[in-house]
């Protein structure tokens, strides 16, 4: 019978893996808006990132640092500028590169550029007393004048600008008006920097500040108008997934249970080190990436995150398959160690052995390599290095004969498991407790032995008693039979006779019966019948069956009640057999069930077997066990007063078992129900 590959639980759990990230990273994003909203009070009433006060305040805050120049053109003790190289050398060691001969207010000047230029603010600080100018431009053929350096900061649409004391700015909150006053402002105003020409690069390709400080405005106000139906659709959604993730863990298409890896199976402890390395090297991975282009540090997110996940993933399987195989405790390093212990204590006498050879070897070869190092002669030398090699031998050889010992008892053991009951140890070859353990299995094995050959003694003359009894009654009691029936055939010289000869009749048929039923029964438990399997079509047998019997349930008013599925159903067994168990079934009802009931029989197909299954009230109380009701010569009446032997539950049992299905007998109060488990035959091809 061939079995599923493929099992629908865990392949919905891996498609919900792919699933409940989607939605889990939409929760914390409308979490994360509105919490933003909740405390940036200013970004209400906004749809502008660039109309906000935390926009312009964090630009204001820019401008203000980095008009700071920090100048090294006067030697120590000497008040009289200089622009020796040495000074240009000073500024390099701080990120600069410098290019000189600029004119730079109506004189020779140096642009000083940062080479830190990953940033989405871009600027230009003039100071026309020290004739420097700074920016974070790249140093290139297109910045190498001041009114190119402008041109190229005047090219972004976001911009703020300052000269001669005028602003001309795009961004509403830092016009004159609303910074003249602001201590920022006075500062910027004041100092050596008498230019600021500063703008904002289109679309923030650079991760800075304003970046981020842009992502996080527009998830707040994505948030706020999506998250009051966003939220608790993500945690319907991630509750239903979750389910579907932890009933599909475990499961495998090749059957029923949990399957576990190798990863299960190794201690507890050490699966959660190596899971949470995992999911640290994942963070580790994507928060150590220092590039500024989105490109890289989406990729580097990406690929950190799955990373994490993954080690999540396999923290969460081997957690849930160890709940559900109940494990999760027995492969804990603590729960290894006590039962470490508990098993040195229980077998105290083999441990207190090797522990006491290991750590006498341990006690001597650390006193003999002491004598080696401290032996001040060859020949010390060699006393304790001999010494320690004739211990390391002597301990290996004791404990590889407690080896052998231990495995000779073991493969004792898996003999007889195996069937196996003729075992012979020699004793001598055995030691201590382990020589006890050799007598006691030999003891087991000799028990075990002629308890099997006494069964097989008394079954074998059972069976040869019911066959020779059942033989010597059959020849006898056809001439009984064949006699009434000429009788019968003869005229009767009144009525009485007549009824005294139909007892006779029927109480022959009935005999002959159960002689008949004597020799099955003992074949079926013997096995000793010769099965055709062949394919056989169970509604069609059921119907068949059920028409045969129909006039019997009719003359006890008992109405069939059949419940048959519409596909064709298939199963490999003895056409004659199966048909001998299913009219034992139906001539149980019809015997022994309640007058004016109904009997159910059922048909019903599962994933890799069918069940049919009868089930009737009894017309008299069923004060017995099943298990009392499936052996020989017992009835559900106790006065006996029907026409049945008592061998056709055992009859029934024994046919299906040996056609490979399963019977069962199931009593509640005067409910009697059994049941015939058979599997499914997938190849509808004849199977002989």
């Amino acid at each position: 019978m061939k079995e599923s590959k493929i099992s629908l639980a865990r392949v919905s759990k891996n498609i919900c893996y792919f699933i409940a990230p989607i939605f889990g990273l939409i929760l914390i994003a409308c979490i994360a808006g509105l919490i933003i909203m909740d405390t940036e009070i200013e970004l209400e009433n906004t749809s502008n990132y660039y109309d906000t006060k935390i926009f312009s305040n964090n630009y204001l805050s820019s401008i203000y640092a980095n008009t700071y120049i920090p100048i090294f053109l006067k030697e120590e003790g000497n008040e009289e500028q200089s622009n020796s190289q040495s000074d240009m050398i000073d500024m390099r060691s701080y990120g600069y590169d410098i290019q000189e001969n600029v004119q730079i207010n109506g004189g020779t000047g140096l642009i000083w550029y940062k080479t830190d230029n990953n940033s989405n603010f871009k600027y230009l600080m003039i100071d026309h007393e020290n004739r420097i100018a700074v920016t974070n431009l790249e140093h290139t053929m297109r910045t190498d004048t001041i009114d190119e350096i402008k041109g190229i900061i005047a090219e972004n649409p976001t911009y703020w600008n300052l000269q001669n004391g005028n602003i001309d700015t795009n961004i509403s909150y830092l016009s004159m008006e609303e910074i003249r006053y602001t201590s920022q402002y006075e500062e910027i105003s004041s100092s050596n920097i008498k230019e600021i020409y500063t703008s904002l690069v289109e679309d923030l390709p650079y991760r800075d500040d304003y970046a981020m400080s842009k992502f996080a405005y527009d998830l707040s106000m994505r948030a706020n108008t999506l998250a009051p139906i966003l939220i608790p659709i993500c945690i319907a959604a991630l509750l239903a997934l979750g389910l579907i993730i932890l009933n599909g863990i475990g499961k495998k298409g090749k059957g029923p249970g949990i399957h576990l890896n190798g990863f299960d199976k190794i201690p507890l402890e050490i699966a959660f080190f190596i899971g949470f390395c995992i999911i640290g090297f994942g963070m580790i991975f994507f928060a150590s990436l220092k590039s500024e282009l989105r490109a890289v540090i989406f990729s580097g997110v990406t690929i950190g995150t799955i990373i994490s996940y993954l080690g999540a993933i396999l923290l969460l399987e081997t957690v849930v398959k160890r709940m559900k195989t109940h494990t999760l405790w027995k492969t804990t390093l603590l729960y290894m160690i006590g039962h470490g212990i508990k098993t040195l204590i229980d077998n105290r006498k083999i441990a207190t052995k090797l522990t006491l050879a290991y750590w006498g070897f341990c006690a001597v070869g650390f006193i003999a390599t002491f004598g080696i190092v401290g032996s001040y002669s060859a020949g010390g030398s060699l006393f304790w290095f001999v010494a320690l090699v004739s211990l390391g031998i002597a301990t290996f050889c004791y404990l590889f004969r407690k080896i052998k010992q231990f495995n000779t008892i073991q493969n004792a053991i898996k003999a007889i498991y195996e069937g196996n009951t003729n075992i012979k140890l020699n004793e001598n070859e055995l030691t201590g407790v382990l020589k006890q353990l050799g007598i006691y299995i030999e003891d087991i094995a000799g028990g075990l032995s002629n308890a099997v050959n006494e069964s097989l003694k008394s079954e074998r003359l059972k069976t040869e008693l019911i066959t020779n009894v059942s033989h010597d009654i059959k020849t006898p009691l056809t001439s009984i039979i064949n006699y009434v029936d000429l009788l019968k055939k003869e005229k009767m010289p009144n009525e009485k006779t007549t009824e005294y000869l139909m007892i006779l009749d029927n109480k022959s048929q009935r005999l002959k019966k159960l002689t008949e039923d004597l020799v099955e029964a003992s074949k079926a438990s013997s096995g000793n019948i010769k099965l055709k399997m062949e394919k056989i079509e169970v509604k069609e047998l059921v119907k068949q069956v059920s028409g045969e019997f129909e006039d019997k349930f009719k003359a006890r008013n008992l109405e069939e009640v059949m419940t048959l599925p519409e596909e064709p159903i298939y199963i490999k067994a003895d056409g004659r057999y199966i048909y001998r168990v299913l009219e034992n079934l139906y001539s149980n009802a019809s015997k022994y069930a309640l007058e004016n009931t109904r009997v159910y029989v059922d048909v019903i197909p599962n994933k890799n077997s069918v069940v049919i299954q009868m089930k009737n009230i009894s017309k008299e109380e069923l004060n017995i066990s099943a298990d009392e009701l499936m052996q020989r010569f017992v009835r559900g009446d106790g006065a006996r007063n029907t026409e049945g032997s008592g061998l056709g539950l055992s009859i029934a049992s024994s046919l299906t078992e040996l056609q490979g299905g399963k019977f069962h007998i199931y009593l509640d109060g005067d409910l009697f129900k059994v049941t015939l488990g058979f599997y499914l035959l997938e190849d509808k091809s004849v199977e002989n």
